[in-house]
């Protein structure tokens, strides 16, 4: 069977913060509302609402779409740990490029407790305190000891992403950091300082997923679904080998193969940065240079705002906090919103082709990697 082409039609988000007091039912109708307008659409026309998220409770895609006052329609869930949001969207444009619906409107979001995020299968590594932040430490630490990697070098992605962070008006924290500063903050776990680990936070966010024709009616630029790959890490790869984040290769090989891309052509990412030993790994797992090669990356300041592939320009979960359901989504609006020129004041120039990727689960890479390839039209 013939697919069809997808693309993003709308994209909404409430800025992530405590938002002690609301629930997260405004929290979704804010986003959803928000998605709704950009593209220029009615609830009534879409056809399926997938939804996304890990702590908020049983049929949580049709509590949800109930308060929006929807009609009958279908209602998926979606629970794949931190990259649960970007599953959601992957499976959302496999069913619109497959003529199950027309229009998906996906949706994520997140009430966040304070404390470590817990999965039921990390109860044995939690009583071990292989919890994690000590397990990219390992990473870190490992790096260090291969390649020549400093501990500074883990700082400056902090630095690089705060600076970023500053140019966000939906990002939580907008203060920039020095370098003396990420390094002087309270020591997690070695080389892991505190301003390099992520917070919880809660928030929601929406995407419109539709076809070629939905896209052309929107007007303004279109952007393109061109490929996307979910791999788990399963056996002991990472007992063997600490940095080498197989899920992350394998996912983004299968995404750009269908794009019909690679690496060098990507203009941006927004990666699943929790801890900035994570996105430096993440560099080379994405094949943004060989393996080992990350720190250099980093000091020649090519994935900062202005260098060759600016990486989290919205500052990342660093600075906009992680509630799980809704960060793979927010991904997607932000690269959304830098495809199509929106992004002012952090605007990557001339962006035409993106990468999202998000990675969650147990163990050190996790259990689940989801990579998906963005375009605007003409590329």
């Amino acid at each position: 069977m013939k697919l069809r082409k997808v693309g993003i039609v709308g994209v909404g988000l409430t800025p992530f913060d405590k938002h002690e007091g609301v629930p997260v039912e405004r929290l979704v109708q804010q986003a959803a509302l928000a998605a709704l307008a950009d593209g220029g659409v009615k609830l009534a026309e879409v056809g399926a609402v997938y939804a996304s998220h890990l702590y908020q409770g049983e049929v949580f895609g049709e509590r949800m779409t109930s308060g929006l006052r929807a009609p009958e329609m279908e209602i998926a869930n979606f629970e794949n740990a931190c990259a649960g949001g970007s599953t959601a969207v992957r499976q959302a444009a496999l069913a619109v490029a497959a003529e199950q619906h027309d229009l998906i409107l996906v949706i994520g979001a997140e009430k966040m407790d304070r404390g470590l995020i817990s999965f039921v299968s990390a109860d044995r590594e939690l009583t071990m305190g292989s919890i994690a932040p000590a397990q990219y430490a390992l990473a870190g630490q490992r790096h260090m000891h291969e390649f020549g990697t400093t501990a500074e070098d883990f700082a400056r992605v902090a630095v690089k992403s705060r600076r970023h962070g500053a140019l966000n008006p939906n990002a939580r924290l907008r203060e920039e950091v020095t370098l003396d500063q990420v390094m002087a903050s309270r020591p997690i776990a070695e080389p892991l300082t505190l301003l390099q680990c992520c917070r919880n936070g809660s928030g929601a966010a929406a995407i419109l997923v539709g076809s070629e024709r939905w896209c052309q009616r929107r007007g303004g630029a279109k952007i393109w679904i061109e490929g996307s790959g979910l791999r788990a890490q399963t056996g002991d790869a990472n007992v063997r080998d600490l940095t080498n984040f197989g899920a992350t290769r394998a996912a983004a090989k299968a995404a750009y193969e269908a794009a019909g891309i690679g690496p060098d052509d990507v203009d941006l990412v927004e990666l699943h940065d929790a801890f900035t030993i994570g996105e430096l790994l993440h560099y080379e797992g994405l094949g943004l240079c060989a393996k080992g090669e990350g720190a250099r990356l980093v000091r020649d300041g090519d994935i900062a705002l202005g260098g060759r592939v600016p990486v989290n320009v919205s500052g990342g979960l660093l600075c906009k906090s992680h509630p799980v359901g809704a960060t793979g989504l927010a991904q997607f609006a932000e690269l959304t919103w830098q495809l199509r020129g929106e992004a002012d004041g952090r605007q990557v120039e001339g962006a035409r082709v993106a990468v999202a990727h998000s990675q969650g689960g147990t163990g050190l890479e996790a259990l689940a990697t989801c990579v998906t390839v963005l375009a605007r039209d003409g590329r």
